[in-house]
């Protein structure tokens, strides 16, 4: 895996940062998020994703470099991720290059990808986008999430039928992973988002920056894509990959949310006097950048256990990864919610941008299950209810 130097990582988020800077300006998050007439298009500027994939290069970062990335790692697309969430940038970089694209790369091999050069390359510009519809609610993965059924057609492909909601990006995707069930067991296909048989509906959703859409297939045309590994682990490891990125997101908004609280309470004042030298305040700002660094440490360890992870330790990147999910989702959430007390009433209203860094803080926390699952599992990991039913079962 090639690696950034300390310099060309810092060039690299001072480049994502001027782009979202100059193009994802609050008034275009609103625009974008809540004015585009098409709902199909709401909340995915197309613009910044073009700019962020062929410009900067984001789509060639965590890509290996036989598919024509530069095989960088998750590390170095967390710099990017960082920038992105500061912003609450409405891209799909989780949904389409992270877990789709990552999906068809997984399955590529040291192969070629299965979509054509054509589709491909525009994959890589941002001229096309990609969803993944993975369990029916969008909720944790386990095959048993799985109700899409694939039907041989005779011709030695498949039609899927059956449904999955609340897919990420899938309004505006052009192609669309899909795991479904073949036999009975879990398999990954590839099909056109516009192929008959394929219906889209988006969902009204809370975070506009996050939108969604149920994903209906009545018979449709895939292609199935076969992988050198079993299929359970291919997924499970590529959704590891997402919430490893989607933590460093969560980092970069709630670093940005501190920022926002202390620049108020610096300049707001109160009895004649800057709010931020009351007591009260002053707490509530420490314990946000107690859940700051917090987050920080559990989402750079699940990125160092993604890049780092030698063949035999699969449980350690599942436990980082379910540590920074549930670490960096109740920071954020936390985070917000001061973020809404410290500036008071000029905070609940719709102009000032505090409420948007709170649904994005909600929606973030049930993205591939709640903090409560990643706990119950890490707990069962380490063997902690074990631990406590023998405790209780011992006599006095």
């Amino acid at each position: 895996m090639n690696t950034l130097s300390v310099q060309e990582a810092q060039d690299l988020a001072r480049a994502t940062r001027d782009a979202c800077e100059r193009l994802a300006t609050d008034e275009r998050i609103r625009e974008v998020g809540f004015a585009l007439t098409d709902p199909r298009r709401r909340g995915f500027d197309r613009r910044l994703w073009q700019v962020l994939c062929s410009q900067i290069g984001i789509t060639e970062i965590a890509l290996p470099a036989h598919l024509g990335g530069a095989g960088c790692g998750s590390a170095m697309l967390s710099t990017v991720a960082h920038e992105l969430g500061r912003c609450l940038a409405p891209v799909p970089l989780v949904a389409s290059l992270v877990l789709a694209t990552g999906l068809i790369a997984d399955c590529a091999g040291a192969g070629k990808p299965p979509l054509d050069e054509g589709n491909w390359t525009a994959l890589m510009k941002g001229e096309r986008t990609a969803a993944a519809v993975i369990t029916t609610d969008g909720g944790p993965w386990s095959p048993d999430a799985v109700n899409i059924v694939a039907s041989a057609d005779g011709r030695g492909d498949a039609t899927l039928t059956g449904t999955g909601r609340h897919v990420l990006h899938a309004g505006a995707a052009d192609d669309l992973v899909v795991v479904a069930l073949a036999d009975g067991e879990p398999a990954i296909y590839l099909l056109a988002a516009d192929v008959d048989g394929v219906m889209i509906i988006p969902e009204h959703v809370l975070d506009a920056t996050r939108p969604m859409a149920t994903v209906h297939l009545d018979r449709a045309p895939a292609i199935r894509l076969r992988t050198e590994r079993p299929v359970h682990d291919v997924i499970e490891r590529r959704i590891q990959h997402a919430i490893a990125v989607l933590s460093a997101e969560q980092v970069g908004t709630t670093e940005r949310v501190l920022e926002m609280s202390v620049e108020y309470a610096s300049t707001r004042k109160q009895f004649g006097r800057p709010i931020g030298t009351f007591q009260s305040i002053k707490h509530r700002c420490a314990d946000m950048l107690l859940d700051l660094e917090w987050s920080r440490s559990a989402s750079q360890a699940a990125l160092q256990a993604i890049d780092d992870d030698p063949p035999g330790s699969a449980a350690e990147s599942a436990w980082r990864c379910g540590m920074a999910k549930a670490v960096c989702s109740e920071s954020l959430r936390s985070v917000s919610k001061q973020n809404l007390q410290i500036h008071g009433g000029i905070g609940f209203t719709w102009e000032h941008a505090a409420h948007l860094y709170l649904k994005r803080a909600r929606t973030d926390e049930v993205l591939f299950g709640t903090p409560s699952v990643y706990w119950d599992r890490i707990a069962t990991t380490a063997g902690v209810f074990e631990e406590k039913i023998a405790a209780c079962s011992t006599p006095i």
